[in-house]
């Protein structure tokens, strides 16, 4: 499933969903290439476990490794939802998600 969709700029500057976050915050940054191994900073991981695809799971497949899932995401799984000008989110708290945003 799409959890999220945007122009490239727009992406990387304001993700909506908490996996697109969490991806992103796993990208290597150019800058600590130059650092030696103590300066360098880690690469931020997606906490838990990939839910089994054997399984239907209720609500949204990424709600129990989000830190920002609320109740009616583990229930409910999100439509992908326009948020403007070209971006669009499969996120119950895609406003929190993107207010939050590095």
């Amino acid at each position: 499933r799409k959890v999220e969709e945007a122009p490239v700029e727009a992406l990387f500057e304001r993700p909506l969903h908490p996996y697109t976050r969490g991806l992103i915050g796993s990208i290597p940054r150019l800058e600590d290439a130059e650092l030696d191994a103590i300066e360098r900073k880690r690469l931020v991981e997606i906490p838990g476990m990939v839910p089994s695809l054997k399984e239907e799971v209720p609500g949204c497949l990424f709600a129990p490794r989000c830190g920002f899932a609320q109740a009616r995401c583990h229930a409910e799984y999100p439509p992908l939802e326009d948020k403007g000008a070209g971006h669009s989110a499969a996120c119950w708290e895609a406003d929190r998600v993107g207010a939050a945003a590095p």
